[in-house]
């Protein structure tokens, strides 16, 4: 991660919270069951897994017809420390790399920034936790 995004990760609410927690600024907040290509990889040092965007109740229910390139987002009871896994209570960011897919277990690609196997991360909800907006390549009003 770059020290430009680190300190505008700070710039808009990232820190230490009283319970040691790192709090991180994301668009949306999801579960790790919804997440297919990509899983069990044994690094996330490069690539991407993807969103599965094939059930529309679950699209709807974690408004991820929302997403946008470059949103920062959180995947809820996944470890991604030595590879791509479930692991109840753990927390990994990451930002979206590539757009939907149509073939099955495909979606809308997120690369790792952050992964905590015991849930030491706090993700706080932020329309502006996009990379194109924290990194002042378009104003928040283009963003939207």
């Amino acid at each position: 991660t770059s020290p430009t995004l680190m300190t505008a990760l700070t710039q808009a609410g990232m820190g230490i919270t009283p319970e040691r927690k790192l709090r991180i600024p994301v668009a949306l907040i999801f579960p790790a069951k919804i997440m297919g290509s990509g899983l069990g990889r044994n690094h996330v040092y490069r690539g991407d897994y993807d969103i599965q965007l094939f059930d529309e109740e679950t699209v709807k229910k974690y408004h991820l017809d929302r997403l946008r390139f470059g949103d920062l987002v959180a995947i809820m009871d996944a470890d991604n420390t030595y590879g791509r896994i479930y692991r109840r209570g753990a927390v990994s960011v990451g930002v979206i790399v590539h757009s939907r897919s149509y073939v099955a277990g495909h979606g809308p690609g997120v690369t790792t920034l952050f992964t905590s196997a015991k849930g030491k991360i706090e993700p706080v909800i932020e329309e502006k936790a996009n990379l194109a907006y924290l990194l002042g390549l378009k104003k928040i009003t283009e963003v939207k």
